[in-house]
């Protein structure tokens, strides 16, 4: 139910699918947009009352954001072995626990904790997901600095947070459906903004190609430097006609097996790819970054580079999401489990 709630055609879908791709194609900001988006169609879903009646304003205002509380130190792939727990003391639940990799958690003012709330036989079962105001007392954000230096994720301390009942998403102990949900949203919305930003990176190269000379020409009239470019402006089409067809399946109300999984894994594979392209393309210059003398593209290629190599990580490792796809994709047998 949760899941056919959360894929019902909506029009807004075709508004936002170009929001996000107009704001890649732009390099225009909008790196919260895609929880905000999932956020308010689980409250408006299967929220309580209290959900619609104070966060669904504010979000309609431009004034609510949110991080995801889902991963831990020992519990990444593996979301159903966390340890967070969220224990109910009369009309509150008092969560206590450790949050990591959560983006945007430093700049939200909501986040969206994935606790257990119960030990029960099913594995799946037990879990609930609460949405939680930063600032509450108890909960501790501290940054993670990134391999270019910049903050984009947080760790965060939850040490007896005391939290509403009515700001549980869903009925108790069933919030693995809602996290299924938000991680299939994440994975849709959180990567439809690639083909265009990564189609506005190869215009920058081409346009690279075509006034670096090289040799006593053009960089561009290398034929290994064209089939390269050549190659990446196929790849993009075809990634940018992989998520219209998700996007299309969304907008009809049709479940999503594992056309998310596999929409996510090309969309970040090809910016590693891109982002490769761009350093062999700048040679010595790669490098450097912005504001270094010399850099070139304004050092964009170096941080893409470098930001790139976690996105095959961040939202569910490409190896897990492969097994997603072969397995409910192509109908191949489940990976034995490991004993």
């Amino acid at each position: 139910m949760l899941a056919q709630d959360l894929r019902r055609p909506r029009a807004a879908d075709l508004h936002e699918a170009g929001l996000d791709g107009g704001a890649g194609a732009a390099g225009a900001p909008f790196g919260p947009l895609a929880g905000v988006w999932q956020t308010a169609d689980a409250i408006i879903g299967f929220g309580t009352e209290r959900l619609r009646r104070e966060v669904l304003p504010e979000i309609a205002r431009g004034e609510a954001t949110f991080w995801q509380g889902y991963s831990e130190p020992d519990a990444g792939s593996d979301l159903l072995a966390l340890k967070t727990e969220a224990r109910r003391d009369g009309d509150h639940y008092v969560i206590r626990g450790h949050k990591i990799w959560s983006s945007h958690a430093g700049i939200s003012s909501y986040g969206l904790v994935f606790a257990r709330t119960s030990r029960e036989a099913r594995r799946s079962r037990g879990f609930s997901m609460f949405v939680v105001r930063n600032g509450t007392p108890g909960m501790d954000i501290r940054p993670i600095r990134s391999l270019t230096g910049e903050v984009y994720h947080h760790e965060v301390f939850l040490d007896d947070v005391r939290v509403p009942a009515d700001l549980m998403l869903g009925p108790e102990g069933e919030g693995f459906q809602a996290l299924l949900n938000g991680l299939d949203a994440d994975r849709f919305w959180g990567r439809f903004y690639k083909a265009p930003a990564l189609q506005r990176v190869l215009r920058q190269l081409v346009e690279h190609a075509n006034t670096t000379r090289a040799g006593g020409g053009p960089l561009a009239r290398d034929p290994g430097v064209r089939r390269r470019l050549a190659a990446m402006a196929a790849e993009l089409a075809a990634l940018r006609l992989l998520f219209y067809r998700a996007g299309c399946l969304i907008r009809d109300g049709v479940p999503l097996t594992y056309e998310t999984a596999m929409a996510k894994v090309y969309a970040d594979e090809t910016g590693q790819k891109l982002a490769r392209l761009g350093m062999d393309l700048l040679g010595l210059w790669g490098p450097l970054r912005d504001g270094s003398p010399g850099a070139k593209l304004g050092g964009r290629i170096s941080h893409a580079y470098l930001t790139s190599l976690g996105h095959t990580i961040a939202g569910g490792t490409a190896e897990v999401l492969r097994t997603t796809i072969a397995v409910r994709g192509l109908g191949l047998p489940a990976e034995p489990r490991a004993r």
